[in-house]
């Protein structure tokens, strides 16, 4: 018997997965990695952020090898969510609201 007809014999046993955005991740590797007390871990020799507050905890980060482009973040089993660059410049640059406040509580004195 050759290949294919054995193949075809149990063709009607063979169960596909179904199309969706999330069956691509099922084949990407896995790494560990530990967040720091900012929300960011390191991978690829870049920086991103977590996509939830993950501070100083152990996450999965799962990603294409051949392109490295998204990093899926999963904290004890379940998704968490796509992680972002983080953007050194932005977070230097944005006026935060807590300081704002306390500038302009300062001001009323």
């Amino acid at each position: 018997m050759i290949p294919i007809d054995r193949f075809n014999l149990d063709y009607g046993r063979i169960n596909f997965l179904t199309d969706d955005k999330y069956n691509e991740e099922v084949f990407f590797v896995e790494e560990d990695r530990k967040v720091s007390k900012t929300n960011v871990f390191s991978i690829c020799n870049r920086k991103f952020e977590c996509p939830v507050d993950l501070r100083e905890k152990k996450v999965q980060v799962r990603f294409d090898r051949t392109q490295r482009n998204r990093f899926i973040v999963y904290f004890k089993g379940k998704r968490m969510g796509e992680a972002t660059l983080l953007n050194l410049h932005h977070n230097a640059n944005e006026v935060r609201k807590n300081i704002e406040n306390k500038k302009n509580k300062g001001d009323n004195k």
